[in-house]
């Protein structure tokens, strides 16, 4: 009479059984602080990425050297390099009068490939301290 009824504990198991197995992915967010040879970092931007999956976010330098990433980030092993402020773009003629941003950290630290600091991303809210010598 009813043959959906005869199936309802089938269909609850599978249910059941499909929720259990997606647990989704675990994400986090990114934020911190970035210090070059002790000192707040407060031009430029952050980069995240990693490299196997070709996936990461950035976040721009505050005047403290502070940092948000955008969005979230699986969790997992990330590069971390840094990047120079992207300069505005200016009329021929004062092009050459604008005083560029100091950007001194060494070529290896904007370079994902070269970078030496790798730093593991937790699913929920993660405060990581990046410190460039």
């Amino acid at each position: 009479m009813f043959p959906l009824l005869r199936r309802a504990p089938a269909v609850l198991i599978l249910a059941a059984l499909v929720l259990v197995g997606c647990k989704g992915k675990q994400t986090g967010s990114v934020s911190g602080k970035v210090t070059f040879k002790g000192a707040p970092l407060t031009t430029g931007e952050v980069q995240f990425i990693n490299l196997e999956k070709g996936s990461g976010s950035s976040g721009k330098l505050d005047s403290s050297g502070n940092y948000t990433l955008a969005g979230q980030l699986d969790a997992g092993t990330y590069k971390v390099y840094v990047q120079p402020p992207v300069q505005e773009q200016l009329p021929p003629d004062q092009a050459k009068l604008a005083k560029r941003p100091t950007f001194n950290v060494p070529p290896k630290y904007q370079d994902p490939r070269q970078t030496p600091i790798t730093k593991e991303v937790k699913p929920g809210a993660n405060d990581i301290p990046i410190s460039i010598d």
